[in-house]
């Protein structure tokens, strides 16, 4: 089911899986011995974020001159991320002028929120002692995601418009795709903690899987799956990110970088491939929900 302006409500509801679980870790982990595992929500939102960005992408390029194309999709995320983004800036200034007792000036966090819309964040946290890099960013360290997502895509839609322009195919930009995730990650692996969670190595990882997934399914690729067989793995990879949200131990840890990548990064496919031309099946029907596709829609405001 396709919500307004050619929304998926589906992957939205992905999307609020993602969302919720970023929550309960920042919300609720300090107060109870659980949802520690929920960094593995940013793992999902990368992965989502490769698949529909390079889905778009790859339906509607081709069609005119790459430099064109490419300065065309940059400007509407301009549109769409930096009201927002500036927003927040110019509400965490008068928050802090507001506040007799802040422990920073207005001025510093004016001079802090001009890097954070420089897309600075990611670079610095990745590169920057773990126990210092969030003060160091305050209040606008959790902007180092969308730093990362602005990496990525001021390089990919260049790799996919050329593509599109020389006639290349999608299964063979696919196979590129999973080959480059696959060296990104496992290179990342010896990395500091820091740069393994913040940087942008690992992540590209992640969003290059989402890509080569869109990519597949381009290519024309099914998966020889049954209704039930669908609604099975839905099942299971949605009770793997719920139930690695609700135990695991926290991001610095191996298990994050071992299992909790690996397994939100497979979760996602699995409940993308699984949900792909299908409309039937528990998850589908609890993701495609509105309460759950208008949760994901206020991801980025969350």
């Amino acid at each position: 089911m396709s919500g307004a302006e050619g929304r998926v409500d589906y992957l939205d509801g992905i999307r609020a899986v993602a969302i919720v679980a970023v929550l309960a870790l920042h919300w609720l982990s300090w107060h109870l011995p659980l949802f520690r595992g929920g960094s593995i929500g940013v793992d999902v939102f990368f992965v989502l974020s490769g698949f529909i960005i390079t889905t778009v992408l790859w339906r509607t390029g081709g069609e005119v001159p790459i430099l064109r194309a490419w300065s065309g999709f940059l400007r509407r995320r301009l549109l769409r991320l930096y009201p927002a983004l500036g927003g927040l800036v110019a509400g965490g200034v008068m928050l802090y002028a507001a506040t007799p007792w802040a422990s920073l000036s207005p001025l510093e966090i004016l001079r802090r929120g001009a890097f954070v819309l420089g897309q600075g964040s990611a670079l610095w946290a990745a590169t920057t002692d773990g126990r210092l890099w969030l003060p160091a960013l305050h209040p606008f360290g959790q902007t180092w995601s969308l730093a990362i997502e602005w990496y990525f895509y001021v390089l990919w839609p260049l790799v996919v418009l050329l593509a599109l322009v020389r006639r290349r195919k999608a299964r063979t930009l696919a196979v590129g795709s999973f080959a480059a995730a696959g060296v990104l990650y496992l290179g990342s692996l010896p990395l500091s903690t820091a740069w393994f969670y913040f940087g942008p190595s690992a992540r590209f990882a992640e969003l290059l899987v989402g890509a080569g997934v869109a990519l597949a399914l381009q290519a024309g690729w099914q998966p020889a799956l049954s209704a039930r067989g669908r609604s099975i793995i839905s099942v299971v990879a949605l009770a793997g990110i719920c139930s690695y949200t609700l135990l695991a131990p926290a991001a610095g840890s191996a298990w994050y970088r071992l299992l909790g990548v690996p397994l939100a990064v497979s979760a996602t496919v699995a409940l993308v491939v699984a949900g792909h031309g299908a409309a039937s099946g528990p998850v589908h029907r609890l993701l495609s929900h509105p309460a759950m596709s208008g949760l994901g829609r206020c991801s980025y405001s969350l």
